[in-house]
C-alpha cells in the first residue's frame, strides 16, 4: 500500500510539474545561466511560452513599411505560408508587435530565401530583430531600439538605433559607436535553419546564435517596448517567434 501511495504521488507531481512547466523544460541557455535564481517566473514554475506568432495569421502583430505606412501591406510582404512567416518584396519595412515587453527570453527561428531586391541584390542576406522600441514612438524605417543583427555572417551583432546606447565588452569597428560585434559566427548557411535566442533582464541583454552566446550588453539606454522583425531586401522565413517571461 506504501509503494503505492508513493507511486500515485509521483504520478501527481509529473502532472503538476507539466502543467506548471519545470526547469527541465526550459532552453538550455536559460538552464545553465548564471542568473538563473534571480529569474522569478521561472522560479515559481510560470515556464510557459507566448507563442508571439500562431502559426496561423498575423494576430497581434501589425506591419509597416516605409512606401505605404502601417497596416497597409499592399504588396503583401508579410505572409503566412502552411504555419511559417514569409518576407518578400522590396518594400523595406517589418512585422511589429503590437504589445511591449520587458525581462523576457526570446527564441526567434528562421532562414533565408533564395530571393533579393534592389538596391540590395548584392549584398549579404539582410533582417533584424528590434526590441525594446517604445509603445508611444511613432512608426519609421529605424525607430529607435536596441537591434540583434539577423544577417548573414554577422548574426548576433548589436546596432544601436535611434540614439539608443548601451555598455559591452566585446568588440566596437573604428568610427562606428552604434555597433557591437558578435564574438564568432555560429550562423548555419542558408537554406539551413538557424535559432536567435535573446535574453533581456532589466538594462541589460544577451545574444546567442545557435546555442552559443556571441554577444552581451548592459546599462541599455531602454528596458521595455514592442519586438520588430524587419524585411530588408532579403527573402527570409520566420517559422518560431516565442516569448518566455522572466520576471
Amino acid at each position: 500500500m506504501k509503494q503505492t501511495r508513493i507511486f500515485v504521488a509521483a504520478v501527481l507531481l509529473g502532472i503538476l510539474s507539466a502543467s506548471c512547466g519545470s526547469t527541465q523544460e526550459l532552453p538550455s541557455v536559460l538552464k545553465e545561466h548564471r542568473d538563473k535564481a534571480s529569474f522569478t517566473k521561472i522560479s515559481s514554475g510560470a515556464v510557459q511560452p507566448i507563442a508571439l506568432f500562431n502559426g496561423s495569421d498575423l494576430t497581434g502583430w501589425y506591419t509597416y513599411t516605409q512606401a505605404y505606412g502601417k497596416n497597409n501591406d499592399v504588396e503583401k510582404a508579410f505572409t503566412v505560408d502552411a504555419g511559417i512567416l514569409h518576407f518578400a518584396g522590396e518594400s523595406m519595412g517589418y512585422l511589429s508587435t503590437n504589445e511591449a515587453y520587458k525581462n523576457y527570453y526570446l527564441r526567434v527561428v528562421f532562414r533565408w530565401g533564395e530571393k533579393k531586391y534592389a538596391p540590395r541584390e548584392n549584398a549579404p542576406r539582410d533582417s533584424g530583430i528590434l526590441y525594446h522600441f517604445s509603445e508611444t514612438a511613432g512608426d519609421n524605417l529605424w525607430p529607435a531600439s536596441v537591434e540583434c543583427q539577423v544577417q548573414e555572417n554577422d548574426c548576433g551583432d548589436y546596432y544601436l538605433i535611434g540614439g539608443t546606447t548601451l555598455d559591452s565588452p566585446n568588440t566596437r569597428p573604428d568610427g562606428q559607436t552604434h555597433r557591437v560585434v558578435r564574438t564568432a559566427n555560429f550562423e548555419n548557411p542558408a537554406p539551413a535553419w538557424n535559432t536567435i535566442e535573446i535574453i533581456c533582464t532589466d538594462n541589460a541583454s544577451e545574444h546567442y546564435v545557435n546555442g552559443q552566446k556571441v554577444n552581451e550588453a548592459s546599462n541599455l539606454s531602454v528596458s521595455e517596448g514592442k519586438i520588430l522583425l524587419q524585411l530588408e531586401g532579403a527573402e527570409i522565413f520566420y517559422k518560431t517567434v516565442e516569448l518566455l517571461p522572466l520576471k
